[in-house]
């Protein structure tokens, strides 16, 4: 996919910039950390330096900006678990070291594992704003029941028991193997086992993704999980064949499709969505025509589109535009447009000194050596981190034009509320309930499955929980990306980008050096793109100043006329 305009920031700056400027991990630089998943359980996943996962995705240059990156919100803390020096984060404590909030023990085997409220709460950890609440989300499924049984006056858990020793709900059994685990309904209940309705209902939650359908297999009429295959033994599904090596990846449509495997319609469609940056290509090369992904080198050896120039040390990384273009990479229009959008937050700025005029990012300092616009402040601890305006903006740092915004751009999801409480008015985080139960800011419902979240606004709002003031600013905010869409599908209106006429402010479109000019089309204005001037005038000299062309002065904006004394025509 190409980013056509200026403005196409992926802002991973937070975890990036505050392990590169702060140092987070005393860990060499020059190592880099890559997320390295567990196929079945996303809390048994960790961050390692073995490059043999560096395909799995960005690297991080330290142990705890890839851990925020890649596992933040991990109910196990396992890869916060591994830092060398694992930070906390704990509200003030009560009398005796304990806190108003519960979070599961992870230091005790699974099968004795409890829920308790000692300061400090680890970095990471999910806390519950009771003891029951943490038992029914941290250890769902504990055969043992340890949990629950540390509770004043544990539930009762066992429904009557039908006939023959038999009750009306289903569960996992646990004391079977994985692949040939299947769901019972034989009294007692283990206490604390999650139970499901239907038989079909528990082998969905219990063993979703069980790649030997054993679950599924017990059902009375199993269900068909692959279509009617075609002849030679193929179905007209596509799904990833996870059998291969990541980098030696494809996609194929042999039958019988693996359990719970994602499936697409085409090709193409499970390339894109199972094996997106993949730097081999692999996948995308068994197409019967696989897509250029290189565009016709001019004179020289070199293309009209940039990458990141991966073969560097991220802290000097740079974006060229030399031909032939590796296969899988991201490639840009521009070369300030593949700086901001590969190297967001690099704090030596080496991809923005490369460029021909690199852009001035410090506004001028009002009085005091403060300036207008506000960012992170990445030299104090996450827990205690703020958002200042003190000149000079360091390098590549993500600036706001308010205080309110940088904190919740930067530090959202802050245990602490640090940064909110430096603002003369901070703001409540939890609104005054309106009547029938909901209050008026939107956050995630993380209680479903990634693929069917969706935004709510029911109170409780739980604690330490991300809030938006718009139901369509959470769905962007904490579903980016959603696959399904079933998080924008719950909106009353889908959203539509609409001109908003001659009042629109006017923005840079980077088509190289002498071609660069200032629209005010809102159509043409490209997520992330903060640079925006009210007039013609004030955003070419911003941008274009000492353009020997003139091009920018010389533009005629889509709305409103060009002012004959900005540019008259030669």
């Amino acid at each position: 996919m190409k980013v056509t305009q200026l403005g196409h920031v992926v802002i991973s700056l937070h975890g990036v910039a505050a392990s590169l400027l702060h140092g987070d991990s005393e860990r060499s630089l020059a190592v880099l950390y890559y997320p390295k998943y567990d196929p079945t359980d996303f809390n048994k996943g960790y961050c390692t330096s073995n490059p043999a996962y560096q395909t799995a995705g960005q690297g991080y240059s330290t142990e705890l900006a890839c851990c925020k990156a890649y596992f933040n919100g991990q109910k196990s803390g396992l890869c916060y678990s591994k830092l060398p020096n694992p930070p906390t984060v704990s509200p003030t404590a009560k009398g005796g070291g304990v806190v108003n909030v519960w979070y599961a023990d992870y230091s005790l085997d699974w099968t004795k594992g409890k829920c308790i409220n000692k300061a400090p709460i680890p970095n990471g950890r999910q806390t519950y704003d009771t003891q029951l609440a943490c038992c029914k989300g941290s250890y769902a499924g504990q055969a043992s029941g340890a949990c629950l049984a540390t509770l004043p006056n544990p539930p009762t858990v066992s429904p009557t028991a039908k006939g023959g020793g038999v009750v009306n709900v289903w569960y996992a059994d646990y004391s079977l193997d994985w692949t040939k685990g299947k769901c019972i309904n034989k009294a007692p209940i283990p206490n604390g086992r999650q139970t499901y309705d239907t038989q079909l209902a528990c082998c969905k939650g219990s063993y979703a993704g069980q790649a030997s359908g054993a679950c599924l297999a017990t059902l009375p009429n199993p269900p068909t999980v692959s279509p009617t295959a075609k002849g030679g033994g193929v179905v007209n599904l596509w799904y990833a064949d996870y059998s291969l090596d990541w980098t030696k990846g494809k996609c194929i449509n042999k039958a019988p499709i693996p359990n719970g495997r994602q499936t697409y319609d085409t090709q193409l469609a499970c390339c894109k969505g199972s094996y997106a940056g993949q730097a081999s290509g692999v996948c995308l090369a068994t197409l019967p025509n696989p897509p250029t992904v290189s565009p016709t080198a001019k004179g020289g050896g070199v293309v009209n589109v940039w990458y990141a120039d991966y073969s560097l040390d991220w802290t000097k990384g740079k974006c060229i535009n030399k031909a032939p273009i590796p296969n899988g990479r991201q490639t840009y229009d521009t070369q300030l447009a593949c700086c901001k959008g590969s190297y967001a937050g690099q704090a030596s700025g080496t991809c923005l000194a490369t460029l021909p005029n690199p852009p001035t990012v410090s506004p001028t300092a009002k009085g005091g050596g403060v300036v207008n616009v506000w960012y992170a402040d990445y030299s104090l601890d996450w827990t205690k981190g703020k958002c200042i305006n003190k000149a000079p903006i360091p390098n590549g740092r993500q600036t706001y034009d308010t205080q309110l915004a940088c904190c919740k751009g930067s530090y959202a999801g802050q245990a602490s509320g640090t940064c909110l409480a430096t603002l003369p008015n901070p703001p409540t985080v939890s609104p005054t309930a309106k009547g029938g139960g909901v209050v008026n800011i939107w956050y995630a419902d993380y209680s479903l499955d990634w693929t069917k979240g969706k935004c709510i606004n029911k109170a409780p709002i739980p604690n330490g929980r991300q809030t938006y003031d718009t139901q369509l600013a959470c769905c962007k905010g904490s579903y980016a990306g959603q696959a399904s869409g079933a998080c924008l599908g719950n909106l009353p209106k889908a959203p539509t980008a609409s001109p908003i006429g001659t009042k629109s402010k006017f923005f840079p479109i980077w088509s190289g050096w002498e071609t660069g000019y200032c629209d005010n089309d809102p159509t043409k204005l490209t997520g992330g793109n903060s640079y925006l001037y009210d007039t013609q005038a004030e955003c070419c000299d911003a941008w274009f100043s000492g353009q020997a062309s003139n091009a920018c002065l010389r533009y005629d904006p889509t709305y409103g006329s060009r002012s004959p004394t900005q540019a008259p025509i030669q």
